[in-house]
């Protein structure tokens, strides 16, 4: 009797709080979508946006009980309270976006130095944290952080984890925040490696979970927590860390720096063997709910980590993804927290393990040959729709292309999209990550003008690529077998150039709906081979012309750019931009956007790329 009325008593409590949470979901009906959105369940302090928000999406034709399951991860988070401020925007045109007019820039509203040893790695992404105050304009406690690829030199020369806040600054309009550049939050050298992967903010913006290469070939998560002030910049007096804990406890006293330092490949953990080994391509994701994190490595493994940000960072037990020898690197991890399944990719396999607990560990549910053995930036995530998207420069057809799969990935689901011929780039052969328009993340691809624009291999120099738009059949949602439009070389200006495409970002501000991609090559800034170059798009309607010029195009980023960074949709000058990272120096001339022969942190104002 005792536990059946402890069972009346929480099915009572959960109705009231069901009850009440729809009722504050009517409150946010929006006839965009004709759904209500779930309040999350706690309070957040602020939205992190790292590499993950880009790689699994929440469209709004989601249902409600889809909504429900994902309402307190930030990801989901960040994605309603955008489609908020999108809405309030289109009652009054941005202070910040003007008429796109075509034509070239090479203004920053500032350009940051990370040094000149190295900068952020290609195709990785900033972390950007955002405190949600709920107001106008957005805070000046808002931060990016960056990570360094580069060995460090010797304590105080050269960071490798970098902070700045102070961000929406610039002089053309007078920024909202103080000052004509960002002001450094932190810098640190740690440990004596480079660290080639995406930073991951915690959920309260007070830790940063990162990686780095040591010296001895050996992957290490860092999870460090901060202390505003320490380090003045990039390239002099970055600060030691107070207090180093290897495996341990990292518990700061107030106003101390700490740093968790665990050296994961050479643990000796169930479902794995000891494979000390680096990490160059599988970037950390991170569960908030549940506070635990999926990271692979060089070595073939996956491995789970809990306590990452709340606790101890311990990594309980891995999966042997693959065992081939010599071993193939894995990609970035995905979770889908509503059907509780892992997608994690080699350049070879798609793979989808079950969610079971520490002790049991992942089980392997389906896998799908895509790739040839190129590399990967591994599976975007289409949560509520039930596909899953992996992009190649090498198919199993000799092609580069996108597949699109269920979720269940099914052989038979799989729509394939030749982007031209397999990529001829082996300096990097990699193709990056596509993005979805606006009409995509509004109503899936259940709708004829729903686009993903990727890029893709040049059809007569496979050392080329162009941009290609990709459109989706509304009565069965599978991506159309050809693309809606085709090797756009406008990406590439000058009628051309060896190199490749950043990652894709898109963004819509409640009236125009942008692409961003960089292009350029890292070994050939200053010869002439290189684009050096990164192009806006107007996307509100789906592009299709090959023809069609980039709306804006901005000059002098050498190398390309890695991934980008967003703000949120605001009408706060300075405070709707791009944050990403420079691929090159120029040793030749020294003319660079932060000092002389440097690598830069940059931002761009999304409308005007200057």
């Amino acid at each position: 009797m005792r536990c059946a009325l402890r069972f009346l008593q929480t099915v009572g409590v959960c109705a009231a709080a069901l009850l009440m949470m729809a009722a504050l979901c009517v409150r946010n009906l929006h006839a965009q979508d004709a759904r209500p959105i779930p309040a999350p369940s706690m309070a957040h302090r602020g939205i992190p946006e790292d590499w993950s928000n880009r790689h699994v999406v929440y469209t709004r034709n989601g249902s409600f009980e889809d909504m429900v399951k994902v309402r307190d991860d930030p990801r989901f988070i960040h994605s309603v309270r955008l489609q908020k401020m999108q809405e309030g925007l289109r009652q009054a045109k941005p202070a910040n976006s003007v008429s796109l007019s075509k034509g070239k820039s090479s203004k920053v509203d500032w350009a940051y130095s990370l040094g000149h040893h190295a900068g952020m790695a290609i195709g990785e992404s900033p972390a950007k944290y955002t405190y949600d105050t709920g107001t106008a304009p957005p805070s000046c406690n808002d931060f990016a952080v960056y990570t360094i690829d580069t060995t460090r030199v010797a304590a105080g020369v050269q960071g490798n984890l970098v902070g700045l806040t102070n961000l929406y600054t610039g002089t053309t309009p007078p920024g909202t925040c103080v000052g004509s550049g960002p002001t450094t939050l932190f810098s640190y050298a740690i440990g004596t490696g480079p660290s080639p992967l995406s930073p991951v903010i915690s959920l309260d913006g007070t830790k940063v979970a990162w990686i780095e290469n040591a010296t001895t070939n050996h992957a290490m998560l860092h999870v460090t927590t901060y202390v505003a002030g320490e380090g003045t910049n990039a390239t002099v007096t970055s600060a030691p860390i107070d207090n180093e804990i290897t495996n341990g406890l990292c518990a700061p006293l107030a106003g101390t720096s700490c740093d968790d330092e665990i050296d994961y490949t050479s643990l000796l953990l169930p479902g794995c063997d000891k494979t000390p080994y680096t990490n160059n391509y599988s970037d950390l994701y991170v569960d908030y709910p549940s506070d635990t994190g999926l990271i692979g490595a060089d070595n073939g493994n996956l491995y789970h980590i809990s306590g990452i940000f709340l606790g101890t960072p311990t990594f309980d037990f891995c999966i042997g993804v693959n065992t081939v020898h010599p071993p193939v690197p894995m990609s970035g991890t995905v979770y889908d927290s509503g059907t509780q399944t892992v997608f994690i990719s080699d350049p070879l396999t798609l793979y989808s393990y079950s969610v079971g607990s520490a002790s049991v560990g992942y089980t392997l549910t389906a896998s799908y040959l895509y790739g040839n053995g190129l590399l990967t930036s591994g599976p975007l995530l289409d949560a509520f729709n039930g596909y899953v998207y992996m992009f190649t420069g090498d198919d199993v057809n000799s092609d580069t292309s996108m597949t699109q799969l269920n979720v269940d990935l099914a052989a038979d689901s799989a729509a394939v999209v030749p982007l031209g011929p397999a990529t001829g780039f082996s300096d990097y052969p990699i193709l990056f990550l596509g993005t979805f328009d606006n009409n995509y993340l509004t109503n899936g691809p259940a709708s004829a003008s729903s686009t993903i624009y990727s890029c893709g291999t040049d059809p007569t120099t496979n050392t080329w690529q162009d941009l290609y738009a990709i459109s989706f059949n509304p009565s069965t949602g599978a991506a159309n077998p050809r693309p809606a439009m085709s090797a756009n070389t406008n990406v590439n200006p000058s009628g051309g150039q060896q190199g490749l495409c950043s990652p894709i970002e898109e963004f819509f501000d409640g009236t125009t709906d942008r692409i961003f991609v960089g292009m350029g090559d890292p070994n050939y800034a200053n010869d002439g081979l290189g684009s050096n170059v990164v192009t806006m798009w107007d996307a509100t309607t789906q592009l299709t012309n090959p023809t069609t010029p980039a709306t804006l195009t901005g000059t002098g980023y050498l190398g390309g750019t890695t991934d980008f960074a967003v703000d949120g949709a605001s009408s706060a000058a300075q405070a709707q931009s791009i944050y990403f990272g420079t691929l090159s120096p120029d040793p030749a001339t020294g003319t660079t956007l932060c000092g002389n022969n440097h690598y830069c942190a940059v931002k761009l104002t999304q409308s005007t790329l200057q």
